[in-house]
């Protein structure tokens, strides 16, 4: 019985594959998840889903992930773009496919290529380094090292390319054996879907795939997906299926299934004849389905079967000739075999010449499980063997190399290295696999011992970087254990590392205390860098728990003794850990201790300056800590260009946990300085990267400034959303901003008592906080005190605000100070001294280039002038407001001087509402406009746009708020809908 049974019983599934294919047909991207136990009909479900797509012109690419491969990063999307058709409605066919599972160069179907070429180079870079087989025919120099939320945003917008001629269908089987890589980057995709009719079909079993289960769970809860579970068959439903099958024998069947699809099928097959004994132990598999498999397999020719094992053992799909070098077999012989089982339906073709698909999963499961271990130890070899004499990937090497090599075997153990090496920055996981495999084979002579501690070092990092830091932890223990205590520089090298996953990731800044007190106590005489290495990684232990005032007497002696060990590049780093205590732990407004902290980050200002960038990338981390500390003291300028360069190298080092953290600094300094677009961008690929890391640290930051930005842009509900969020990463920690960051859209959304219980949580104004941090927590602070009345109480918090500024009150500090004086002014009835503090605070604020600021004193100043009578005035204030805040998207901010000019009388303008709907609603935007619209369309960031439209960055910006408020939208995300909408292209017919 070789015959697909037909679908029944799947009325439910089937209407919600009606539902996604109608998001589709608005212009909407939705997630379909089919889960169920093994052989339920997920499979099936996946090809009627496809077969209906196809009726419907959709673009189907369908992946199946593979139990046995799951340490090869990315197979599952590579599997997925693999299946593109060659051309309209077309399946591809040989494509210049290679023996190691890749597409040769430039050999994309025509629509695929198209899209391609359309992508940023960024994103090409990023699809070139991950999936090998997308790389341009033009692509120059070797890619960087991918990064997975890059990559995620790279494969968002090919599919958004894609979906612009003809809606995209990605099913992807099998999703919980899916490699960790490829799972990162699909919840990525459910965290932030395309923007564009692309429906995401996920295959999966109940209580698997755990790193997309969360943006699962979160998509269904926002309306953007649906989960199916499908259930097991009813007896009449069996009845409906088997119709000509006797009726006792049908009730036999649908008992031994329990209405299992796939059981139910192999036991039909299985009914011509006797099934032969039962084999192997397949868990969770009923005796009889077994037998019925084994049965199967038995009744090939002998070379058939072996044929088959060879083919469990190089994939699936597998390619013929790895099968025959697996098998050991000439390609004559396999071919000659491939007949039997192609008539058996043990494999299927797959649509690409020379490559076949097992029929199902627990097929070649069973098939594995029945071959002699070392036959497949063997073949395995033979295939590695092959694949080598190819020059195929180190990845798909050593897949094979692992499974086949012996204890001691430099070769092998050379070729997982490279492999790990390879795939480190994209897919850590696979790669701290790799990195234990070759620890396992490495001999265990002393002449050895350098290596397996380079090979422990490099795993623990490797493990911090998939977001598994309590196993780097202990990777890196044991590696410390094995290490003498008078190694010297590589201990505490390790011991730094130790020191900050215990402080910063797991929470035990304690532990790491007492770490690096005894390693230091360890020390002998005459070791200064060693001793400063120790020093300065207490200083940070100090300082990221608040203790700024100890830190910083450490890092001035970290300072003193790197300078004893001769060490520029050590010096400045704890230069710059001294620069940001120093500020931080002034909560006082004296001039000389102001004056002393603004010296130190020059010092390390100018320490940095005259390192070249190979010395800063050593210890990267120095240009974070400075950029902070000026960031966090007013030089917002300064900021950016630290955060810009910290990216720049971390990206091209292949330091990718560092990368988030200098988007943070450069999306808070671009919030100050009212780039909201920006902003936005820099803390969306934030919480992104917290998402494939589990760093909670990254969510906390990405969460807090995405809340800053919304509550900016009036959106108050994604405020709220996102600083909930921020509170749930970090818990109640006083050295954090989450709390006023809560605090304050809790108060724009009125409730004012959970602003209060918030802040009596975390603290009003806590000095562990960084110096522009307890500024802003003053101003949420007297606004939360005066909704409240208590304008005593605000009185007096305001007061504490030149001291928590630590004397700062000009510069980019100028507009907030006088937006804190004014309100309090304006509260205690003194109208006159609101005007008279907050009208030049909007000057000054615009002088230092904080135009948000400026927009909140003028909507205070306007608010006091018009109290005073002043009206003529008082609508100049406003209006000038509502000009500047309309041009940057600030609706939030805006909407306070709309309030107070209708107070006034006047009738001013909301944000633009779209035009009539049919009509053409990029008519309004201007030629320069339009081309600014198409490319926010296409994914471009605006440093991209300007790059491509030889433009500034500033100009860009405001074009894109240009084209917002014409077309009447608050999102990038809109406009790419709105262009998909006008083109009219992509709607499959109703």
């Amino acid at each position: 019985m070789t015959r697909r049974l037909a679908l029944v019983g799947r009325e439910s599934e089937l209407a919600a594959t009606s539902r996604a294919f109608g998001e589709l047909a608005e212009g909407r991207s939705w997630t379909l998840c089919l889960r169920g136990e093994p052989g339920i009909g997920k499979s099936r479900m996946v090809s009627e889903l496809s077969e209906r797509a196809r009726g419907r012109n959709m673009l189907v690419l369908g992946g199946r992930a593979a139990e046995l491969e799951r340490d090869l990063p990315f197979a599952l999307l590579a599997d997925a773009f693999d299946s593109a058709p060659a051309s309209d409605g077309g399946r591809a066919s040989d494509g210049g496919r290679a023996l190691d599972g890749g597409r040769a160069l430039g050999g994309a179907p025509a629509e695929l290529s198209r899209a391609l070429d359309g992508l940023p180079r960024d994103d090409a870079d990023q699809l070139a380094s991950a999936l090998p087989a997308l790389r341009r025919d033009d692509h120059g120099s070797p890619p960087l090292p991918a990064e997975r939320h890059r990559v995620a945003g790279a494969v968002r917008a090919l599919l958004e390319r894609l979906a612009r001629r003809r809606p995209v269908v990605l099913l992807l089987d099998d999703v919980h054996w899916g490699d960790p890589a490829s799972a990162d980057v699909l919840a990525l995709l459910m965290h932030r879907p395309p923007r564009a009719p692309v429906l995401l079909v996920l295959a999966t079993r109940p209580g698997r795939a755990d790193a997309v289960t969360l943006t699962l769970t979160q998509a269904v809860r926002d309306g953007r997906g649906q989960v199916c579970d499908l259930q097991p068959l009813s007896a009449d439903d069996v009845a409906r299926l088997l119709p000509d099958l006797p009726g006792g024998v049908r009730d036999r069947l649908y008992r031994d299934s329990g209405g299992n699809p796939f059981y139910l099928e192999e036991l039909a097959r299985g009914y011509a004849g006797p099934p032969s004994p039962a084999w192997g132990d397949l868990p969770g598999v009923p005796r009889v389905v077994r037998a019925a498999l084994a049965g199967e397999v038995s009744r090939l020719p002998a070379e058939a079967r072996l044929v088959l094992e060879g083919a469990a053992v190089a994939g699936d799909p597998f390619d013929v000739d790895l099968a025959a070098a697996a098998a050991g077999l000439s390609e004559a012989d396999v071919l000659a075999a491939l007949d039997a089982l192609l008539d058996a339906d043990l494999i299927r073709p797959t649509g690409r010449a020379r490559q076949f698909r097992f029929r199902h999963p627990l097929v070649r499961r069973s098939v594995c499980e029945d071959t002699a271990g070392g036959w497949r130890i063997a073949a395995h070899a033979r295939a590695a063997e092959a694949l080598r004499a190819l020059g195929a990937a180190p990845a798909r090497l050593a897949h094979h190399v692992e499974r086949s090599a012996r204890p001691g075997h430099l070769d092998a153990i050379s070729a997982l290295i490279r492999a790990a090496d390879d795939v480190a920055t994209a897919a850590p996981a696979t790669a701290a696999g790799w990195y234990e495999a070759a620890v396992r084979l490495l001999p265990d002579g002393g002449e050895h011992r350098g290596r397996r501690l380079s090979l422990l070092r490099a795993q623990g990092g490797a493990l911090a970087s998939a977001g598994r830091p309590a196993h780097a932890r202990d990777v890196l223990y044991r590696l410390l254990r094995q290490m003498p205590a008078g190694a010297g520089r590589a201990r505490v090298e390790v011991v730094e590392e130790l020191a900050q996953l215990e402080g910063m990731w797991t929470g035990n800044a304690a532990v790491a205390g007492k770490l690096l007190q005894r390693e230091r106590a360890a020390l002998g005489a005459g070791t200064p860098w060693e001793a400063a290495v120790l020093t300065l990684a207490e200083a940070r232990n100090h300082g990221t728990s608040g203790e700024h005032t100890t830190a910083l007497a450490l890092a001035e002696e970290a300072a003193a003794l790197a300078r004893e060990a001769g060490d520029s590049v050590l010096e400045a780093d704890a230069a710059c850990q001294a620069a940001d205590d120093a500020h931080c732990a002034q909560r006082s407004a004296d001039p000389a201790r102001r004056a002393a902290a603004e010296q130190r980050i020059a010092r390390a200002a100018a320490l940095v300056g005259a390192l070249t960038d190979e010395q800063v990338t050593g210890r990267l981390q120095m240009l974070l800590w400075l950029g902070v500390a000026r960031a966090f003291t007013g030089d917002l300028t300064g900021g950016v260009a630290d955060g810009e360069r910290g990216l720049v190298l971390a990206r091209r080092s292949g330091q990718g946990l560092l990368a988030p953290s200098f988007l943070i600094l450069r999306a808070y300094a671009d919030e100050e300085l009212g780039r909201i677009e920006a902003a936005q961008v820099a803390a969306d690929e934030v919480l992104d990267n917290a998402i494939v890391s589990n760093n909670p640290q990254l969510g906390l930051w990405g969460a807090m400034i995405a809340s800053r930005v919304a509550l900016i842009q009036g959106r108050v509900d994604a405020a709220l959303s996102h600083g909930e969020a921020a509170w749930a990463f970090c818990g109640v920690d006083p050295g954090s901003a989450a709390g006023w960051t809560l605090a304050d859209a809790r108060l724009a959304a009125g409730d004012v008592d959970g602003a209060v219980a918030v802040l009596d949580a975390f603290g009003w104004v806590e000095p562990g906080l960084w110096t522009r941090d307890r500024v802003r927590a003053t101003d949420v602070g007297v606004r939360v005190l005066l909704a409240q009345g208590q304008v005593e109480k605000a009185t007096e918090l305001a007061a504490r605000a030149p001291a928590e500024a630590g004397g700062r009150c000009s510069g980019t500090f100028a507009g907030i100070m006088a937006r804190i004086d004014a309100s309090v002014a304006l509260a205690r009835g003194d109208p006159g001294a609101a005007a008279r503090v907050a009208a030049p605070g909007a000057e000054a604020a615009d002088v230092a280039g904080t135009p948000l600021w400026a927009g909140h004193c003028r909507i205070i100043a306007g608010a006091a002038l018009a109290e005073l009578g002043r009206v003529d005035e008082a609508r100049r204030q406003l209006r000038r407001a509502d000009r500047d805040l309309q041009a940057l998207g600030a609706h939030g901010i805006r909407e306070g001087a709309l309030a107070v000019l209708r107070r006034l009388g006047e009738r001013p303008r909301g944000p633009v509402k779209p035009p009539d709907p049919g009509g053409d609603r990029l008519a309004a935007l201007t030629a320069r406009e339009r081309e600014v619209a198409e490319l926010i369309g296409s994914g471009h960031t605006n440093a991209g746009i300007a790059r491509r439209l030889h433009l500034s960055e500033r100009t860009v910006e405001k074009h894109v708020s240009s084209v917002l408020a014409k077309l009447g939208l608050r999102s990038r995300n809109a406009v790419g809908r709105l262009l998909t909408d006008q083109a009219g292209t992509a709607r499959p017919p109703r």
